[in-house]
């Protein structure tokens, strides 16, 4: 994507109140990494989040914009290399936390989100004004993409006039922007990562390996926070499977040979060419050096490997492990103070052994014969033991394991009935849907009339996102049988009165009958024979092949029952009947409901000031079909049929309780 698309794609997400890009927050930049590397479609991958999202905003966005924004977000966060995770989006997946991971990346990768956050950290008050949290944003790109970023990720809320930190978030982050070194980073990655894509677990094994792939570990311990960060700008690439059984390999080989040292040590040869040698005296721990780094009680440890040396020739060659388990010193410092013990002479092979040549015949120490051989057994266990961990690894592709933890915190046992929108639908006179000549005729030569004009047109370009029209909600309706396969195919329509504005929607009406669609209206037309006539007109003569799937039924009633007489004036009559304005399609798990004020009429879908709601939420739409069902029933009587329709008398037309 290019920055001018991030940034239309951005400003179409972008949320009002408080502001954050709508359907991206650190669970749904997880679910995206994780279908990058299972290969697993993106869209469906975000659906969990996207609902809740809904439900958090009661609005939604085209999925196409939400997948467009993610790939980039993975993208500009350093998280993937063409179809491959980096290191860094690797360890996101290899956590079981992986929220404080995706948040110190989002800071480490711009500069500018880390200067805002810390200037919001240092401000006094709770809130900050939002003219001066804007300051700190530069040019369009900061405004319309790092702003709501910083808002989605949870750092802050931004309201239209005040913006407020979350401290608890924002500290931690800016802790770890601390300078990590990249090797170290990259070293302390890969032991949190070679579990998942090996299977080992060993902590032994698993420094060994990394050790293979990306070189000497460091002593220094760091918050993965803080190694995450240090990753965030350098796309190192995670290496291939290939690479990974090459290291395991080499270690088995590795450990193999190390078994085979230490069995030998194990089962040296009684008669070895050692030699003891005469310094007229007996050597003591006075004779070992003392201004090394060796303790005191390291020296002590020192004469005593002599001794057990001097007293069973067998141990000649000595494992090193021994003395560096014990002793806090190099191979090489360990060479120089035994070279200079009076009658010591020895070499220190591959950092594994220590051989010695000579020892004195006599010193004042204790074996350690006992506790050595102890030490080879164990060992030699322990090494067998990671040969076999080593012979069962299985290298595989990377696998998330902090899914099932993720799509649960972001509302994933919600259904998609219960976070569907709704939105507040309305009519009012629009200048722009209406046409110049419309409005020209409305505002003739009035001042006051034109003012009214621009006041509805500015209103019209600003309002609320969960508004939407009455034409947009009929048409969304009609539309979703269309596009999905309903399992209740009923359209029902609930209007006192209707006009010509059928006829805008014949079309989608007679694709829903040639689907196999009933539609069930009620209405109240029981006076005026013209109003049967226009309804022929408007709706029936455009439908003809399908009129069996229609039925209509009117409702009205009388407040005292009494017969009608021609000569009877029904102005004189208390007259009651539908006067809710209701639709529905599908059941209630499936579809969705839109009702208000609006009749079935150019009036009410144009001009007048109308206001409903539509909704597809499984409770709202169950109660809307449940009313319009019972009044349904209720108007049994009073069926029309479409024959009786065509023969319309030139008489008004009487409920038939009363005719």
């Amino acid at each position: 994507m290019t920055e001018n698309n991030v940034i239309d794609t951005a400003r179409s997400l972008r949320t009002r109140s408080p502001e954050r890009l709508w359907g991206v927050s650190p669970e749904s930049i997880y679910a995206a990494l994780s279908a990058s590397v299972t290969k697993d479609g993106l869209e469906e991958r975000l659906s969990p989040h996207i609902r809740a999202e809904m439900l958090r905003t009661n609005d939604e966005r085209e999925p196409k914009q939400i997948t467009e924004i993610h790939n980039w977000i993975l993208d500009e966060l350093d998280l993937i290399e063409g179809d491959r995770p980096t290191l860094a989006g690797a360890l996101v997946l290899s956590v079981d936390e992986p929220r404080p991971l995706i948040q110190a990346i989002i800071v480490a990768s711009s500069r500018t989100a880390e200067r805002v956050l810390r200037s919001s950290l240092g401000i006094e008050d709770e809130v900050l004004p939002r003219r001066e949290f804007d300051s700190l944003l530069a040019g369009d790109w900061e405004e319309t993409i790092l702003g709501p970023l910083l808002g989605s990720a949870g750092f802050v809320t931004i309201y239209p006039d005040s913006v407020e930190p979350n401290f608890e978030r924002i500290e931690p982050v800016l802790e770890a922007q601390r300078e990590v070194p990249t090797e170290a980073a990259i070293a302390e990655s890969y032991l949190h990562v070679l579990p998942q894509l090996s299977g080992i677990e060993d902590g032994d094994c698993l420094k060994a390996i990394t050790e293979r792939l990306v070189g000497e570990l460091s002593n220094d311990s760091f918050s993965l926070e803080s190694v995450a960060a240090s990753l965030a700008d350098n796309a190192v690439l995670l290496h291939d499977t290939s690479e990974v059984e090459d290291a395991i390999e080499e270690q088995h080989d590795e450990y193999e040979r190390q078994f085979e040292t230490v069995r030998s040590l194990l089962a040296a040869p009684v008669e070895t060419e050692l030699s003891q040698v005469d310094v007229g005296r007996r050597v003591s721990v006075s004779d070992v050096r003392g201004d090394t780094e060796i303790s005191e009680a390291g020296r002590d440890v020192l004469i005593n490997i002599i001794a057990t040396v001097s007293a069973h020739s067998r141990f000649s060659t000595f494992d090193l492990g021994f003395v560096t388990d014990r002793l806090d010193a190099t191979p090489y410092e360990l060479y120089q103070v035994l070279s200079e013990v009076p009658g010591v002479d020895c070499e220190i092979s591959g950092n594994e052994v220590i051989e010695f040549a000579t020892v004195p015949a006599q010193v004042d120490g204790s074996s350690l014969q006992e506790e050595y051989t102890t030490h080879l057994i164990d060992r030699c266990a322990a090494v067998k033991r990671r040969i076999k961990v080593l012979s069962r690894a299985s290298v595989t592709t990377l696998s998330p394991i902090a899914t099932d933890a993720i799509i649960a915190q972001d509302y994933d046992s919600l259904s998609d009935g219960d976070v569907a929108p709704a939105y507040f639908t309305f009519t009012l006179v629009d200048p722009d849907a209406l046409g110049e000549k419309k409005m020209d005729d409305y505002v003739g030569d009035s001042r006051g009339l034109g003012r009214e004009r621009a006041r509805l047109r500015r209103w019209h370009e600003n309002r609320p996102a969960g508004m939407r029209s009455y034409t947009a909600m009929t048409d969304r309706l009609f539309s979703l049988g269309l596009e999905r396969d309903l399992d209740d195919k009923v359209l029902r329509i609930m209007t006192p009165f209707d006009d010509d504005t059928f006829n805008e929607y014949v079309s989608q009406i007679r694709r829903l009958l040639q689907q196999g669609f009933e539609l069930r209206l009620l209405t109240r037309h029981t006076k005026e024979p013209w109003e049967w006539r226009r309804l022929q007109q408007n709706l029936l003569s455009e439908i003809k092949q399908h009129r069996e799937q229609v039925t209509i039924r009117s409702y009205s009633r009388f407040k005292q029952h009494q017969r009608v007489t021609p000569d009877m004036d029904f102005r004189d009559l208390g007259e009651f009947g539908i006067h809710g304005k209701v639709q529905t399609i599908g059941r209630p798990e499936e579809g969705a409901a839109l009702l208000g004020s609006a009749n079935f009429m150019e009036n009410s879908y144009d001009w007048n000031p109308e206001c409903g709601v539509y909704t597809e939420r499984i409770q709202f739409v169950d109660a809307a079909v449940e009313f319009f069902d019972i009044v349904w029933d209720l108007a049994e009587s009073d069926e029309l049929s479409t024959e009786r329709l065509q023969e319309v008398p030139n008489h008004q037309l009487v409920p038939t309780y009363y005719s």
